[in-house]
Parts: C-alpha cells; structure tokens; sequence
C-alpha cells in the first residue's frame, strides 16, 4: 500500500511540472513513424489484459529518451500476473528505432525498430524484435503498417514469429482521436504446429497537453487467439 502511495504521487507531480508534448499514441498495437524529440523524455504506462480461459495480466514502465532527430531508445521494466496468482516481475526490455532520414521535414520517412527482451526467469527465451513503422496522415485520417518479426532463442530450441499490425484512426479533434485495429502473429515451431493468432478491434486516443490515454479492445478471430485482448497507454512528457 505504501509503495502504491508512492507511486501515485510521483505521477500527479510528473504531471503537475511536464511542459514538453509527450510522444503521443494513437494506436496501442501499431506504432506511427513519430520518434521521441531531441532530449525529449517520456513516462509510459502500458497495461495489457488478455481474456482466455484463465486470465492474465501484463504491466510495463518505459522511459522513452531523444537521442537525435531521428534517433531515440527506451527501456522498460514489465510486471505480469495470472488469475489467482501474484504479481511478478517477468522481463526487462531495451528498444531503439531509427529513422532513414536526418531531417525532421521527413516525417513519413520509414522508421525501423529493434527490441531485446529478457525474462527474469532464466530457463526462459530470450526475444529479438524487429519491424518497420510505416504511415503517413491524411488531414484527420492516420494510417500505420507494421511488418514483424520476432526471433526466440536460448534457451531450448529456435523459434520465429512473423506478423502485421496495422491502425487505421480518424481524428475528431486535436484531444479525441478514434481508430481500429488489427495484430496478427504466425507462430513457427520447431517439431510442433504452427500457430496464427489475429485481433481486430476499436481504438481511442485522448491528449491534453503533456499527456495522453490511449485504449485499445480487440477480439480473437483464429482458432489460436485468446478470447480477447485490451490494452491502456498513458503517456506524460517530462
């Protein structure tokens, strides 16, 4: 309880001393080619609920930091917890993406990320994550493509993931922005078979100066997906 009072008063003072514009979200699958500003800094929040047979949890702290125009990193710190079992912490997480340009004028330039993820559980994989941010906005219509690849290994035997998310939203204002939704992932086994799960859903976004929420719902539509899977953003520029 003391650590939840703790914590909940550094966010309403981040909040209270933020002047920059954060690295606003609309999406909360697919990323739009938007990198975090020069020495800019952002506080994320991530909470992702899937919807199975047995529910379960997942909940990521990431510090977002500007590098250069076309250059920023993060690292994060994920929590997960299954129905009727405690919170843990699972994994730490360091990501970079890089823009194929210098100029900020470019900003629907591709933007390639890369993502190493590790398990606190050393009999766990390690993860690889690459994929290419595309997407460019219409006056109020912003459209994003992700192509994916995942690579595990170590320990046990190699396996690969590919996959696609892809945004589609419209904006109703500057604060309200509304979209959908779909994330599919094809899951290659070695000795076992193959998986695809797929989602599609609706999306939300609300901005209101240094911060943002983002809330994403989509449904499983393949014999592999869970029932359902929703997910929260927010975001606070320090």
């Amino acid at each position: 309880m003391c650590f939840r009072k703790i914590f909940l008063a550094a966010l309403i003072i981040l909040v209270a001393v933020s002047t920059a514009n954060a690295d606003r979200r609309k999406f909360v699958w697919t990323y739009q080619p938007i990198l975090q500003q020069p020495d800019g800094v952002d506080l994320e929040f991530y909470q992702t609920t899937k919807l199975s047979t047995k529910d379960s949890w997942e909940y990521r702290l990431e510090i977002e930091h500007g590098l250069a125009p076309n250059w920023d990193m993060s690292i994060y710190q994920i929590f997960s917890q299954n129905e009727n079992e405690a919170l843990k912490w699972d994994a730490f997480q360091l990501r970079t993406r890089f823009r194929f340009s210098s100029t900020g004028s470019q900003k629907f330039a591709p933007v390639f990320y890369l993502e190493y993820k590790r398990k606190i559980d050393l009999k766990a994989q390690n993860k690889l994550e690459t994929k290419l941010i595309f997407g460019r906005d219409f006056d109020k219509i912003s459209i994003a493509l992700n192509p994916v690849y995942e690579f595990f290994w170590a320990p046990g035997d190699p396996r690969h993931e590919y996959g696609l998310d892809i945004g589609l939203g419209y904006e109703l204002s500057y604060k309200w922005s509304i979209g959908v939704e779909s994330t599919s992932r094809y899951e290659i086994i070695k000795n076992a078979e193959n998986e695809t799960a797929s989602y599609l859903g609706p999306t939300c976004s609300f901005a209101s100066g240094p911060v943002w929420y983002s809330f994403g719902y989509a449904w499983g539509i393949t014999d592999d997906s869970d029932d359902a899977r929703a997910r929260f953003l927010m975001g606070i520029g320090l």
